[in-house]
């Protein structure tokens, strides 16, 4: 054999162990492919789907903390200061004497009438009876005076007194103000026909973070009227005044700024109708409870193709298998038939009727 034939041999063998190896990578890349492939198709299938039930519509109101009862005391142009019988700060029962005054132009009143009873007195003349009616009426002029001219005032009700004596800002001596607070709030018209009396309210206190319950007690029916207020700068709407009392008064101090969450009493709820199942005349779901499903019996309000309103047999954070199917029973665990998927809701729970 010659040297070319030999060469040629060699590089035809050369070829084809190359075209093998090329054969072999793409017959190794296609079967991973293939695989993996099959595996993702795997995971997705054996993925159960969930779907969370929103949480209630909720009123937000900001407000403040304010004293159910509060009263200035303040001094007229004739009175004076005797006694101030209280320290700042100090808590007071009802009917305790605050502060003794004294009006000097009634005390120089009564000095006049003392001089003209001084005088008469002195006359010579005890037995002309004019003299007699003239000291006596003085007798009583002073008399009524005299129960004028100091004047003790008392606590009207038990709270907490502060003294404003050496506050610029204020014009009254001092300020007595109860130890109960209520939250003074202004809700707008839009969220105005969504409250009602005595609806209870989860309130914040920004402050310290505290949360304390309470409920509804006052909402006006009249829009505040300061039109420098700061709700009336932020838009054109109409804001009314709503005071929401406390369960508890712990940690509460005047001037605390405050919000108050309000759920609304909408027990409908919108849910997918792929979720719903049906036995004769009973509709139902399956519930996730802790990995186990569990049958809930349901109440249908009205549906759609795609979605149902249910107004009964759910409640805001249950978690219901999306696509059931009839092999599922009470009892077995989520895990028999996949993994779980939770998916949030971004169903629109306003307006149910007006969109079904």
């Amino acid at each position: 054999m010659s040297f070319k034939e030999k060469l040629k041999n060699k590089k035809s063998s050369i070829f084809i162990v190359i075209t093998i190896v090329i054969l072999i990578i793409i017959g190794i890349y296609a079967f991973n492919k293939y695989s993996h492939n099959n595996v993702d198709n795997a995971e997705a299938e054996s993925y159960i789907e969930t779907y969370i039930i929103p949480e209630s519509e909720k009123v937000f109101i900001n407000g403040i903390v304010i004293p159910k009862d509060s009263k200035d005391f303040t001094l007229s142009a004739d009175e004076e200061i005797v006694d101030i019988k209280v320290k700042n700060g100090q808590s007071i029962k009802k009917g305790a004497i605050l502060y003794t005054c004294k009006n000097q132009s009634i005390i120089d009143e009564i000095s006049e009438l003392k001089l003209q009873l001084s005088h008469l007195n002195s006359s010579q003349d005890y037995d002309d009876p004019s003299i007699s009616l003239e000291i006596d009426k003085l007798n009583s002029q002073i008399k009524a005076l005299n129960e004028k001219a100091y004047t003790k005032i008392y606590a009207p009700f038990e709270g907490k007194v502060f003294l404003n004596q050496d506050s610029e800002e204020s014009s009254s001596l001092m300020t007595l103000q109860t130890n109960e607070f209520y939250m003074q709030g202004k809700a707008s018209e839009q969220d105005l026909a969504k409250i009602k009396i005595d609806q209870t309210a989860k309130v914040l206190v920004f402050s310290t973070n505290q949360e304390l319950m309470g409920r509804i007690s006052f909402i006006s029916e009249r829009p505040t009227s300061n039109s420098s207020d700061e709700y009336q700068q932020q838009s054109s709407l109409s804001y009314y005044d709503i005071n929401i009392t406390f369960d508890s008064q712990e940690g509460l101090i005047n001037g605390f700024h405050v919000q108050a969450s309000i759920k609304l009493d909408n027990t409908y709820t919108k849910i997918p109708l792929s979720s719903i199942l049906k036995s004769e005349d009973t509709s139902y779901v399956f519930k996730d409870l802790d990995g186990v499903l569990k049958k809930q019996v349901i109440e249908i309000d009205s549906q759609t193709e795609e979605f149902a309103v249910v107004k009964s047999g759910l409640k805001e954070n249950d978690i219901i298998i999306k696509n059931p199917t009839k092999e599922m029973q009470e009892g077995q665990s989520i895990s028999n038939y996949g993994n779980i998927n939770n998916s949030e809701s971004n169903i629109n729970d306003n307006n149910l009727e007006g969109e079904i």
